[in-house]
């Protein structure tokens, strides 16, 4: 698993990353990205991925004309991302076209970054939340808070309104809890300390218009285990994933 620079990251933050495929998922994303931007006057980045690799058996001047197909590709791409960011949010969007596999993208833009947002398509698997690797590969790899939001999620505008907390098994520390409490100052919320995820009440996260997870474990490594997957298996609102420092 790869894994993103070690960086210093804050909150509430200054620069948020959203990772964008063009999917419904994604426009959830960069609407809840653009709420907390405009909330914390923060910087909005949205990230598209699109990998070019020319055949190993083109001759240098085939290279050289698919480099120009490549340019003119990215350059209409970038153009897209910005009409689809402005669709999807208000908030100023600084569009990021980057020729990298998806994962390996995002975990590198976000170097500098103080949140990665990031949509799922919510498909479901034995003991998974989601299915979607690419988010679950982010949130394994990344070394700042993620936040992931399905496409019917809670609308953005709602989503601070009551913030649920848990962790993983170690209690959340005193910067985790004073940034879910910035959190919640977003919509005039409440936070609820639900404890360990594995004890967790399903009746308090189904009222959870955002649920936090505090981290303790190395992501990338396993500090996700099957038991948080699995409780949060019926969890269909956003979840902001938060290392412990």
């Amino acid at each position: 698993m790869i894994a993103s620079p070690a960086v210093a990251w804050q909150c509430p933050p200054k620069t948020v990353l959203v990772a964008v495929d063009f999917g419904e998922a994604s426009a959830r994303a960069l609407a809840l990205g653009g709420v907390m931007a405009l909330a914390f006057g923060a910087r909005l980045r949205a990230l598209h991925a699109e990998r070019f690799e020319p055949p190993p058996y083109f001759t240098i001047e085939q290279i050289a004309r698919l480099e120009a197909e490549r340019r003119a590709s990215q350059a209409a791409a970038a153009a897209h991302l910005a009409r689809f960011a402005a669709q999807a949010s208000t908030y100023r969007v600084e569009p990021m076209i980057v020729d990298e596999p998806p994962v390996e993208a995002v975990l590198d833009g976000s170097a500098g970054a103080d949140l990665i947002v990031v949509g799922t398509h919510g498909r479901r698997g034995p003991g998974r939340w989601w299915l979607g690797s690419v988010a679950e590969r982010i949130v394994r790899g990344a070394t700042i808070p993620v936040l992931v939001t399905r496409a019917a999620a809670t609308a953005p505008g709602d989503v601070f309104e009551r913030l649920v907390l848990v962790h993983d098994g170690t209690e959340a520390d005193p910067n985790t809890r004073a940034c879910v409490a910035r959190l919640a100052t977003v919509g005039g919320g409440s936070v609820i300390d639900a404890g360990s995820v594995t004890q967790c009440d399903a009746g308090v996260m189904k009222g959870a218009s955002l649920v936090v997870v505090a981290t303790s474990k190395p992501r990338h490594s396993g500090g996700i285990t099957d038991s948080i997957a699995k409780v949060l298996g019926a969890c269909e609102r956003p979840v902001l994933f938060i290392p412990v420092r």
